[in-house]
């Protein structure tokens, strides 16, 4: 079992935080222990727009809370924010449930949902279902729920890494509009709460 935790914030000077991101920060925080790292932009998703989301991959929660606490204690880290104008907004915590294919794709695809609670093995049979169609527009794809997140806590989240969103879209739409997607839907009551979509950043 994994966890993600996300840090959605805003900054006045992005260019010089990806650039510094790439030079030496993503090496800096993934010093930690992160199973992976990445950051990207909301550029469509209503109130979301403009957001910066950097996400990170944990074995635990223990792990996250460890590896948080030391970034944020490092002087040149926190520089970096302030001479940005990082202002953070949020930072959730989300447990992976199931994942196909990679997370490397020009843009990222996030869907919010509620849905009844089901077990770890159902949801990865339904996903396994799920991404026989969605992988015609996408690289990889991930099944979680948000574990604390504020208003979100709770919720389940559909997170595809794409190429095209174009091609993306039809792909889900076909998978949604199914019969064995439809199923799905109404067998665990998923209803659709919100749909951002970000650019990758690195």
């Amino acid at each position: 079992m994994t966890y993600s935790t996300v840090l959605a914030a805003r900054a006045t000077d992005l260019d010089t935080f990806v650039s510094a991101w790439h030079d030496w920060g993503r090496d800096r925080v993934m010093e930690q222990g992160q199973l992976g790292a990445s950051i990207s932009q909301v550029m469509l998703g209503g109130e979301r727009a403009g957001e910066v989301n950097i996400s990170f991959q944990w074995d635990s929660i223990d792990q996250a809370m460890d590896g948080l606490a030391a970034a944020n204690s490092d002087t040149e880290i926190m520089s970096l924010y302030q001479s940005c104008g990082f202002a953070a907004q949020r930072r959730s915590l989300a447990r992976t449930i199931t994942e196909r294919g990679s997370r490397d794709g020009k843009y990222v695809s996030t869907v919010m949902f509620t849905a009844d609670p089901t077990d770890d093995e159902t949801a990865s049979a339904n996903i396994d279902t799920m991404w026989a169609m969605l992988s015609e527009g996408s690289n990889g794809c991930v099944w979680a729920q948000v574990v604390a997140g504020g208003q979100f806590t709770g919720m389940y989240a559909m997170i595809n890494w794409v190429d095209s969103l174009d091609v993306y879209m039809e792909a889900a739409n076909t998978a949604n509009s199914s019969e064995v997607g439809r199923k799905i839907q109404a067998a665990h009551n998923l209803q659709q709460i919100s749909r951002s979509l970000a650019r990758s950043l690195g």
